[in-house]
């Protein structure tokens, strides 16, 4: 099966961008530089200014490649999902919430942290604010492969027919919280997503294909993270 790729954003440390900007993400240790919310939304989403920054960060990829796929204007809902890889999740949120809830038995919790400690949560805001209702859900990442768990997900929903258009992609945020990082962590943070269609040709800005278990971009070249598509 051929799947078209007809839209990505990004936000790293370095820079933002989208793929038809003709630049390419560039990663780097370090916080993501999260753009300004009126250069990429034409309404931020209602919570915006109550997010953390897993969802500032995942929902500014999103929105970038809504964008770039000419798909950020929606009046009413789009029948597309997402699907996010990640390792670390809402782990920064999770961490800080726990610190509020240890004191008085509790009774300091946040309520305002504690809304942000699912690690789908930036995906769902997103949805909600784009009005997609494809399958918006999140799964963990094998070392040294961003977003290799979630493309190949968003490829088997397109086979199946569940939706024909899934933004895919990686996401992870900062852990300043975390005590000990993990002898393989980088420390390379932000996200990327692109936009994937089994239709809307005249848009494809490249392709991939599917054979047995493998992700095969136009070159034949095994796609095996996310930056093999963006690159």
């Amino acid at each position: 099966m051929k799947v078209n790729v007809i839209g990505g954003g990004w936000v790293t440390a370095v820079h933002w961008g989208r793929m038809t900007d003709g630049a390419k993400p560039i990663m780097a240790a370090g916080d993501p530089l999260i753009p300004p919310a009126d250069e990429i939304y034409l309404n931020p989403p209602v919570r915006y200014r109550r997010f953390d920054s897993y969802c500032q960060i995942g929902c500014a990829a999103v929105a970038l490649a809504l964008k770039d796929a000419g798909m950020d204007r929606a009046e009413r809902t789009q029948p597309i999902g997402i699907i996010a890889s990640t390792r670390y999740g809402c782990f920064e949120t999770d961490l800080a919430f726990y610190a509020t809830a240890r004191e008085e038995e509790g009774i300091y919790a946040s309520p305002n942290l504690f809304a942000f400690t699912l690690p789908g949560i930036a995906i769902s805001e997103a949805a909600i604010h784009f009005k997609l209702t494809g399958p918006t859900f999140t799964v963990g990442d094998p070392i040294g492969q961003r977003g290799h768990s979630a493309l190949g997900i968003a490829v088997d929903l397109l086979s199946s027919g569940t939706c024909r258009t899934v933004l895919t992609g990686w996401l992870d945020a900062g852990n300043r919280l975390l005590q000990q990082k993990t002898a393989d962590d980088d420390g390379v943070r932000g996200a990327i997503f692109i936009a994937l269609s089994t239709g809307h040709a005249e848009k494809a800005i490249q392709h991939i294909r599917q054979k047995d278990s493998e992700l095969l971009a136009e070159s034949g070249m095994k796609i095996c993270t996310i930056m093999d598509l963006v690159n």
